[in-house]
């Protein structure tokens, strides 16, 4: 392995985005079209991530960590705190940092349990939305999650000097409610629009705005990240990658339900000095690509990738995805004929689970239930 390895993760940026980070996309040695997340949303994909195994959904197994496999000292920060120590996360690192909680365990965790377009998961998203819209008229309103250029600063403190590390940034700036600095309206009203068109109560005019200011917030990440790139040794092996996709309005839908779509399940991923891959990737790889060598379910050779989010799956090649509903294109999602991709969908058993009392808990903590 290299002396210095890095991994970056983005929650919830579409591939079809990161034509607004110019800063990244001119750092990476290779980007990959056909890449793919192992499910739709925060909990279903980094035990992919950052383990190698497909979610059970309690977690990460500690024991799975890659950070285990690096001698050097390894530093994790992450923005999102279903990725804390709670659950698992803090595993093999020698510094690890995350927020405490917030709300955003009923969107994620949620949303496994709750039918999306049921009573309760409407019931929910109201109550979700209409309690973080009444704290923005009487609290200051800050930005949502820990911005990045902070994440950067700390990284870049607590790696200097030092000729040997592993390092793990998880960035939340794409994640709904979108608030970017260089907006033309104030963060509370922002985070208004995007919660009342993420909750099917925005105008086209709404909508609009709510597409720009996700633009916007992928563009002030890469920003920040211009001055990690920029810091870090050029022999650093580094893994890009965002762990699940965005709607923004395809069929009316916003956010990242638990539909097996395109736009949630192909994700931007891009290496610089690091092993080169078979034409698929999934995020179960990204383990065996940082070492160098096969960790848990990784390979650097494959051509199928595989997600699941509840009792739903999905088989994605090069060109193609199979889900219950049959097997379509993935550029203009014309149905086609595909046994074999059928075949490896109803092989795939990934035991996905849910805690329900993990799930009560969240909702009793924001008076829910």
């Amino acid at each position: 392995m290299t002396d210095t390895t890095l991994l970056v993760t983005v929650d919830s940026l579409r591939t079809d985005h990161v034509q607004y980070m110019p800063e990244t996309l001119a750092f990476l040695d290779d980007t990959h079209d056909a890449a793919f997340a192992t499910s739709t949303a925060t909990p279903g994909s980094f035990p992919a991530i950052i383990g190698g195994e497909y979610p059970a959904g309690n977690g990460l197994e500690e024991a799975a960590s890659v950070a285990h496999e690096f001698d050097a000292p390894s530093v994790g920060i992450t923005t999102n705190h279903l990725l804390s120590q709670e659950y698992g996360y803090a595993a093999g690192f020698d510094s690890f940092t995350s927020p405490k909680g917030g709300g955003e365990s009923l969107k994620d965790k949620g949303a496994i349990l709750l039918e999306r377009g049921s009573l309760p998961y409407k019931v929910a998203s109201w109550g979700y939305n209409r309690y973080q819209q009444l704290r923005s008229y009487v609290e200051e309103t800050e930005k949502s999650f820990r911005p990045a250029d902070a994440v950067v600063d700390q990284f870049l403190r607590e790696v200097d000097d030092r000729e040997e590390w592993f390092g793990w940034l998880h960035f939340m700036e794409p994640h709904h409610p979108y608030d970017p600095d260089g907006a033309n309206i104030d963060r509370a009203t922002a985070q208004r629009v995007t919660r009342r068109v993420l909750s099917d109560r925005g105008s086209e005019e709404d909508e609009a705005l709510v597409r720009d200011l996700y633009r916007q917030e992928i563009a002030e990440l890469d920003a920040a990240l211009e001055a990690l790139w920029n810091a870090i040794p050029d022999e650093t092996r580094v893994v890009f990658c965002g762990d699940h996709g965005e709607l923004l309005g395809e069929d009316g839908l916003w956010g990242h339900p638990g539909e097996m779509r395109p736009e949630l399940l192909n994700v931007p991923f891009g290496t610089r000095n690091a092993p080169d891959v078979g034409e698929v990737v999934s995020l179960i790889d990204v383990p065996t690509i940082l070492t160098g060598a096969e960790h848990r379910q990784g390979t650097l050779d494959r051509d199928t990738a595989f997600a699941a989010y509840g009792d739903r799956k999905a088989a994605m090649t090069a060109d193609r995805i199979a889900t219950e509903d049959g097997v379509y294109r993935l550029e203009d999602g014309e149905p086609v004929d595909d046994p074999d991709l059928e075949r490896e969908l109803d092989r795939f058993d990934p035991a996905y689970v849910v805690k329900e009392e993990a799930l009560q808990e969240d909702l009793e903590d924001l008076g829910y239930a």
